[in-house]
């Protein structure tokens, strides 16, 4: 099965030679690389080129493709243009930070094909180690095991709103290309636009009876930056855009698409919350968007209610 891997670039020349490293290692080369640079400013697009070059021999029945946006557009605009150009009949995306483990493209296209799974969502780890997804504990009332560390996902759209499963997170998901023809990232969106994405293939997927299923060992090795989004302070609460999800699914009467709101909403109060510099950007954040937060039915809506 060939598979196409889509890499938005975006200032990370420090990263991007490893990434791509990472692609030229794997035990199954992919078919494709994709590399969309969001008009970096940090001569990444150079660094790419020379990664490509320097793997060569190793990516020599590969087809890579550099692709050079004219402005910079956002991480969901880059992945459309890469998705675009895709021809696998399986994408993934990788980001320019991070890498996949050497067995990590076999074990994706072979336990897919093993279980007919349509989606697959994959284990991660962090560097520094602060964040292992998932946590199989809190996760065991919702999926079935298939074997060791490959698990199905009966109900894959309640799932999906559960607090402790993180799909999109660190690029973590893998579907086969025929169910992304008519879906595409929200351009503009540059907070939760990973599982706004992958939720609506998801729904597509389950509409057409097929199946998702998690690989549950850490197959990517995610960088922990200071200035990824959800690690860095946000000065301005104008800047908290309302996520993508929340805005498409806050007023629905399915109980599926109204847990995932809940979710991806309190996890978006908990960031202003904690990142936001002082209670007079926190209130005004609250006062705000205190009506579709009382909508979904949070706590901690009251501003009186923040630390001075």
């Amino acid at each position: 099965m060939r598979h196409s891997v889509i890499i938005p670039l975006y200032n990370k020349r420090a990263y991007i030679g490893e990434t791509i490293a990472s692609l030229a290692a794997q035990e199954k080369a992919p078919h494709e690389i994709i590399i969309v640079d969001d008009a970096s400013t940090d001569d990444s697009a150079e660094a790419a080129e020379h990664a490509l070059r320097h793997h060569a021999q190793d990516l020599s029945h590969t087809r890579s493709v550099l692709l050079r946006l004219p402005r910079n557009s956002g991480p969901g605009a880059a992945r459309n243009a890469g998705l675009a150009l895709a021809g696998g009949e399986l994408v993934s995306f990788l980001d320019a930070d991070d890498c996949y483990r050497p067995d990590c493209l076999r074990l994706l296209e072979q336990k897919m094909n093993e279980h007919r799974l349509d989606l697959a969502v994959l284990g991660y780890d962090s560097a520094p180690p602060e964040e292992r997804f998932p946590q199989l504990g809190a996760l065991r009332a919702e999926w079935e095991p298939l074997e060791d560390e490959v698990f199905l996902l009966p109900r894959p759209l309640r799932t999906a709103g559960h607090p402790d499963f993180f799909m999109g997170r660190a690029s973590n998901v893998a579907a086969r290309r025929q169910w992304l023809l008519t879906q595409r990232y929200v351009a503009g969106a540059r907070l939760n636009e990973g599982i706004d994405f992958w939720y609506r293939v998801l729904k597509e997927i389950v509409a057409h009876g097929g199946r998702a299923g998690v690989l549950s060992a850490p197959l990517i090795r995610f960088r922990i930056l200071a200035d990824s989004l959800s690690h860095r302070p946000c000065r301005d609460w104008r800047l908290l855009a309302t996520p993508p999800t929340v805005l498409r699914y806050a007023g629905s009467q399915d109980a599926d698409e109204l847990r995932l709101a809940r979710m991806l909403a309190q996890r978006w109060l908990d960031y202003a919350q904690e990142s936001l510099p002082d209670a007079a950007q926190r209130r005004a954040f609250l006062a705000r968007h205190r009506p579709l937060l009382i909508q979904l039915g949070l706590p901690q809506t009251d501003a009186a209610r923040l630390p001075a």
